[in-house]
This record gives C-alpha cells, structure tokens and sequence, in this order.
C-alpha cells in the first residue's frame, strides 16, 4: 500500500484529496450507522462501527488495477483513489479512538439519568437496601416486591440498572461501597441490606462501608467461601451466607432422584448433609469469634 503512494501527487492534489477522503469517512460512517440502526444495534454502537468500517478496504486496489486494465478508470484518477484508500486505511486507529471517545461521553450522559437522587428516596423508611442487582439481587427484590417490602438496588452495570428501570423497580447506577451513593438513597433510614456482588472485593469494601459510616443498617451478604465470610464478619457483617450450600444441595437432590431414591430418603440426606455443614460452620464462628452462616442457622431451625 505504501508503495503505490505518490508524494508529489498529493501534495499537488492536496485539497482534492482530503476532501474526498472526508466524503468516504462521513459518507460510510453514516451509511454503516444507518444499517446498524435497522438491525436494533444502539446509536452510540452504530457510530462506533460506522467509524470502524468507514475507512477503504485492500480489495480496491485489486478493483482500480483491474478497472485500469479494462480501461474503465484512468491511471490519474486511480493514483488519486489510491492514495485516499491508503490514507483512510492509516486513519483507522484514531477512527475507532474517536469512536470510543463518543461511545464514553453518550455512555457517561445516559448513566447521569440513572444515578440516584436524593429527592426520589427521601420518603423511604426502613427500607431494604440491594447491593447488586445479578440474579441474586433480582431474585431478592421480586420477593419485596411480591411483599410490598420498600427497598432500593444499587449495580455499577447500566445493563442491569436498565433492565430494573425497564420493570419500574428503584433500581440506580451507583458504587455501593461509595458513602455518598448509599447516603443518597437514604441509608441513614434503612434497617437492613443484602450485599450480593459479584467480587470478594467489592462485598467487603461495600460491608465496610455500611459498617463505618451507617452502624444502623444491618448486613446481610453471601460468602464466596469459608475465609471470605470470616473477612466479612471481621469487617462488621451481621450474617454471612456460603453461596454454594444450598444450590450445591439442590443439585445433589436432582441427581439422587434421578437415580431412583425415595424422596423421603433424599430429604433426610440432605437434611443431614446441611446440618452437618452448619454445625461445623457453627463451631468455625465460635473459635473464629464471627457468626458465620448465621443466616442460614436461624433459617433452618425454625423448622
């Protein structure tokens, strides 16, 4: 490509050349945004790939040398094409650095609309704060919502803030471990919150938060593993819940049926089995001074 670059035919076509070079940039960038938009991709995505297909491809050169050779295209004018195919062709890093740049400032703008606002929390008392709204934090607001239970969710995924918003639930883009965000949405008056995201990390600086700056809130949050919840009790959980028991037991449930076990049977072994893990759960909180998995044990002896 770089070999059939003319210099001294663009510096005297100079302004011929960058102007056609800007009507194939603008001119497919618009065109492939359009397509984009047809096909239900977003605004903001269309541009970005608009920007990433709007610079010539290599194919020309095959398309000019042959249509030269047919006589359909002069020698001049296929130099000209040339050297705009070549240049857009160098053009294509800072093409998709200016799409990015786009996507962020259209991306930041649509998150503003999602932040909290004071004014839209501040009526709320003894509400259930959700930190995380993944499939356990849903999961958890369809059960207060079933219960007319006030809450208010908190997620840094805007995917997941609309699809709340989509509900009409109070779902808003926002850290959870921020102590301004949680004051927002009205922390200071809320009983209680379920800490459900996605990292070890941001459960405990989110536990932490709560913890130092609104002692009032109650923590619930579930524990990757056993040294995960013994962190989170240490950073001041009320209770800690191991993730994998119950699915785990589920699973196992599912699978001893299928292999012709009574039920009565499968229950009492898996009854057992869960009894088991919360006793040494148990006598793991009271050498460790923290009381873990005391969600799941005052769930489970009410039965």
């Amino acid at each position: 490509v770089g070999m059939s670059i003319d210099p001294k035919l663009l510096a005297s076509n100079f302004p011929v050349i960058i102007g056609t070079l800007g009507l194939l940039i603008a001119g497919k960038t618009v065109l492939v945004a359009l397509v984009g938009r047809f096909f239900g991709i977003s605004m903001v995505s269309a541009i970005r790939v608009g920007l990433l297909l709007a610079p010539g491809g290599e194919f020309a050169f095959v398309a000019f040398g042959e249509a030269v050779n047919q006589g359909i295209m002069s020698s001049q004018l296929s130099s000209l094409l040339f050297l705009v195919v070549g240049i857009s062709m160098a053009l294509t890093p800072w093409l998709a650095a200016g799409g990015q740049l786009i996507a962020s400032r259209f991306e930041l703008h649509d998150v503003r609309s999602l932040l909290p606002d004071e004014s839209e929390t501040d009526d709320l008392q003894d509400h259930i704060i959700i930190c995380g709204f993944g499939r356990v934090g849903q999961i958890i607001a369809q059960l207060l919502s079933e219960r007319l239970i006030p809450f208010v969710a908190l997620d840094v995924r805007s995917d997941r803030v609309a699809v709340g918003r989509a509900l009409d639930l109070p779902v808003y883009f926002g850290d959870a471990g921020s102590r301004e965000v949680l004051h927002k949405i009205g922390a200071e008056r809320a009983c209680a919150a379920a800490v459900t995201l996605d990292s070890p990390g941001a459960n405990y600086r989110t536990v932490w938060a709560l913890s130092k700056y609104f002692p009032n809130v109650k923590t619930f949050v579930r524990a990757h593993d056993v040294d995960h919840g013994v962190n989170l009790e240490k950073a001041g959980a009320t209770a800690v819940v191991p993730e994998s028991l119950e699915p785990s037991l589920q699973l196992a449930a599912a699978v001893l049926a299928q292999a012709k076990l009574p039920m009565s049977e499968i229950a009492a072994t898996i009854n057992e089995f869960r009894c088991r893990h919360l006793s040494e759960l148990t006598e793991l909180s009271e050498m460790s001074g923290s009381s873990l998995g005391y969600g799941y044990s005052r769930m489970m002896s009410k039965p």
